[in-house]
């Protein structure tokens, strides 16, 4: 779309009308609306794009509050899938965003953590969805003996940072081990010496195909992040039968049960680092975790669960509306 036509741009697929609605100020405006939590789309075209809408469901915040009155001058129920971070900055956790989660007809959570945070702030109308992975195939190549993945934004707070410091670390004991790092990086990254080692590999984003070999060729997943609403990455490593190593985080650890589907880990490179050589160190443990990983996902995270739980919110929040 970033050569398309000026103005929105409709498609239909499978029966699913997809419009995609440019913002004000060229690409700069799309940069900062990407960033900032801001509404720089022009609100007629969101008023005209919502016009009969029975539900308006806003995931993350960027828009929330064009969408928020557009949906409410349509007459329709307006949901809110926030994705808070607490403790980080422009996280969701402001005071004017709670006020918000009040008046919504639903709030969906990923995790029953999330939606105790909510309810704690006297937020009633929170329903757990949960999500699914993105990866729909696994091609059929053979999995690698020593290489660590990290797919996610190459930010200090994923744990992009401190995995590049164990490295160093594993590769005392264990130096044919590889790191292969996917994802954007950081707006710091143009300030930052790049590595020379062959043995760490820094890929950019790529495309769904890649990413599934990705999967399929690693040993173990590692994204040791300390703020996540749900880390659906670690989804992705379990469809492709790999086991993990996550963050030290209430979401994280309601997810990843430590020992069982992978091993949680803080932030910190010797802790990261005793964790991938003790998964490369032990073939058997690492498969029956990846394989736990994997009938956890079937049994909790398909997206056929998640839309089941997701519909339900709908018809609830429907009939609030329509309540007053």
């Amino acid at each position: 779309m970033v050569n398309g036509p000026s103005g929105p741009v409709e498609r239909h697929e499978d029966g699913v009308r997809y419009l995609f609605i440019p913002v004000r100020g060229g690409r700069l405006g799309a940069a900062v609306d990407g960033i900032l939590p801001t509404s720089l789309a022009a609100y007629d075209d969101l008023a005209h794009a919502l016009s009969g809408a029975d539900v308006v469901h806003s995931i993350a915040r960027e828009w929330v509050g064009s969408l928020e009155r557009a949906a409410r001058e349509a007459g329709a129920a307006f949901v809110e899938t926030p994705l808070v971070h607490p403790g980080q900055r422009l996280s969701g956790s402001a005071t004017a965003d709670i006020a918000r989660y009040r008046r919504d007809d639903a709030v969906i959570a990923l995790t029953n953590w999330e939606k105790e945070w909510y309810e704690a702030r006297r937020v009633r109308t929170v329903h757990v969805t949960g999500i699914g992975p993105n990866l729909r195939w696994l091609p059929e190549v053979p999995m690698d003996m020593a290489t660590v993945l990290f797919v996610g934004r190459k930010e200090r707070y994923k744990g992009y940072h401190a995995l590049r410091d164990a490295a160093r670390i594993v590769w005392r004991s264990r130096p044919e081990a590889r790191f292969v790092a996917i994802g954007q990086d950081s707006w710091t990254a143009r300030f930052e010496r790049r590595w020379r080692d062959e043995r760490w590999i820094d890929r950019g984003v790529v495309s769904e195909e890649e990413k599934a070999e990705a999967f399929a060729r690693a040993t173990v997943f590692a994204m040791p992040s300390v703020h996540e609403t749900f880390g659906h990455t670690y989804l992705e490593a379990w469809y492709a039968w790999r086991p993990v190593i996550a963050g030290d985080i209430p979401p994280v650890r309601e997810i990843v049960r430590d020992g069982i589907d992978g091993l949680i880990v803080a932030q910190e490179p010797g802790a990261i680092a005793r964790a991938i050589v003790t998964l490369l160190g032990d073939p058997l443990r690492a498969r029956r975790m990846g394989e736990s990983g994997r009938f956890r996902l079937q049994q909790k995270w398909t997206w056929e669960l998640v839309a089941e739980r997701t519909e339900r919110a709908y018809e609830d929040a429907i009939g609030r509306a329509k309540a007053g």
